[in-house]
């Protein structure tokens, strides 16, 4: 596992209770096929998810 110095901007997709969306966030850490992602979600909360590497793309 790699660890971002500092995080890296991206679009993700994520699950959440109305099922996937594409939310903005950073890469905090990755592997050769996840990244641990953190985002906010539609009401401002923080949330940390692994998601595989190609539901993420750079900003």
């Amino acid at each position: 596992m790699t660890t971002a110095d500092r995080p890296i901007p991206l679009r993700v997709w994520v699950q959440t209770r109305q099922g996937h969306r594409a939310v903005d966030g950073v890469a905090v850490a990755w592997t050769a096929r996840a990244v641990r992602v953190r985002y906010l979600d539609e009401h401002g909360r923080q949330g940390f998810a692994w998601v595989w590497a190609n539901a993420v793309v750079r900003r």
